[in-house]
């Protein structure tokens, strides 16, 4: 009697199996599918958008601040790339050195006279600050320095690709009310050629759709300090980064969310807008990057991870209760649901294969398909190793000053 009651319980766990499967299933193909492939959607549109290098109504000028650190060769050609752009309005260039080589100096000087770029200027940071991250402060320098109202900070790792990025950048300020640009920025995929590249790709293009999806839906919480834009006037209206000066990374969230409302910000995800930047150890740089989001997103409220984070629970829920029925279907000999357990394992993978492999090559990722599914499913497990280390070494993240 006993068996024949587990046999009976075992068989209606079949029904519920495939119900449970096809609820998340459903899920994935209309919510998620369509959150993560708006991104891929924005991309094409705004590549094919024809390009103005002199729109009308727009600002004056623009201000390009360049946090420079070590790497004069990078700054170098960083510098070169920009002074290259289809850009008909005014433009000027801050260097601000936020490291300890004097050769950026040089760098900046040579350029300045044998180039004769005129429109280039050098600043620095003091020595010897401990109570502000130096990125903050050279930052704020370069703003309080600009004579123009728009500001497009970039950094010296930064790569800029097309020389139609200054001009796409700057377009939304012809708007009326816009305050803020949000650009696309993410780690060069082509040139991390170490161990673990592949699913580094991954991570770096699933955070990107993450962030420019919510900012597309008009809920942004995030920009890149590698790739953004904003008016000098909402900077001080906002008090610049006060409120996030104890943070040594992480803090463009805090200042994006201090900016933006409703309808004063613009994302520009167009090709030739896009900027990829480098990291002599990509490993170390994806896992300080993430950590440092972790650690300052706990100020933001974690609304802003929700749906990503319930769509995982569906990947989850959708892959365990096929896996229990194709189980179980093979011990109770139900050999058509086994079949139809497989099918839908099949039709999952094949699903989250399409939706990731348009997206992850809108941005410009490593392109894969059927190694999607095993890393969707071991990408919460990455970002729970990145949040525990971010919660144990707190003072990691924080200035001199508040570690006391």
């Amino acid at each position: 009697m006993t068996a024949e009651f587990s046999g009976i319980i075992l068989a209606m766990a079949l029904p519920a199996l495939s119900v449970i499967a096809a609820v998340a299933f459903l899920w994935l193909a209309t919510f998620y599918r369509a959150r993560v492939q708006s991104v891929a959607r924005a991309v094409r549109k705004q590549t094919a958008e024809p390009f103005n290098p002199t729109p009308k109504s727009t600002p004056e000028g623009a201000s390009i601040v360049v946090v420079a650190g070590d790497d004069c060769a990078a700054l170098e050609r960083l510098l070169n790339r920009i002074f290259e752009q289809e850009f008909a309005l005014q433009m000027e260039v801050i260097v601000v050195n936020d490291g300890k080589n004097e050769e950026v100096k040089d760098v900046v000087t040579r350029m300045k006279h044998l180039a004769h770029r005129p429109n280039l200027y050098a600043t620095f940071t003091p020595p010897g600050l401990r109570n502000i991250s130096n990125r903050k402060l050279a930052l704020t320098l370069g703003v309080k320095a600009a004579k123009y109202p728009v500001i497009v900070v970039v950094g010296e790792q930064s790569r800029i690709y097309s020389t139609q990025w200054l001009g796409r950048m700057f377009e939304p300020f012809s708007r009326k009310g816009v305050e803020m640009v949000i650009g696309s920025a993410l780690p060069s995929a082509k040139l991390d050629s170490c161990r673990g590249n592949r699913y580094r790709s991954f991570v770096n293009g699933f955070d990107a759709a993450e962030w420019l999806s919510a900012a597309l839906r008009g809920k942004p919480y995030r920009a890149h300090r590698a790739n953004m834009a904003f008016t000098r006037e909402a900077f001080f209206r906002v008090g610049g980064f006060n409120g996030a000066l104890n943070l040594r990374d992480g803090d463009d969230d805090i200042f994006v969310s201090k900016i933006v409302r409703k309808d004063n910000f613009a994302v520009v995800c167009a090709a030739q807008a896009a900027v990829r930047y480098t990291h002599p150890d990509p490993a170390r740089l994806m896992h300080d990057e993430r950590a440092a989001r972790f650690y300052s997103r706990g100020r933001l409220g974690y609304g802003t991870s929700l749906f990503f984070g319930f769509s995982s629970l569906m990947i989850w829920t959708c892959v365990v209760a096929l896996g229990l029925g194709v189980a179980l279907s093979v011990l109770l000999h139900r050999w058509i649901y086994l079949g139809a357990f497989v099918l839908g394992l099949l039709c999952v993978w094949f699903l989250l294969a399409w939706i990731w492999r348009k997206t992850l090559l809108a941005l410009r990722c490593r392109p894969i398909s059927f190694m999607v599914l095993p890393r969707l499913l071991r990408r919460p497990f990455t970002n729970r190793m990145h949040r525990l280390y971010a919660r144990m070494h707190r003072g990691e993240y924080l200035t001199w000053t508040s570690k006391k």
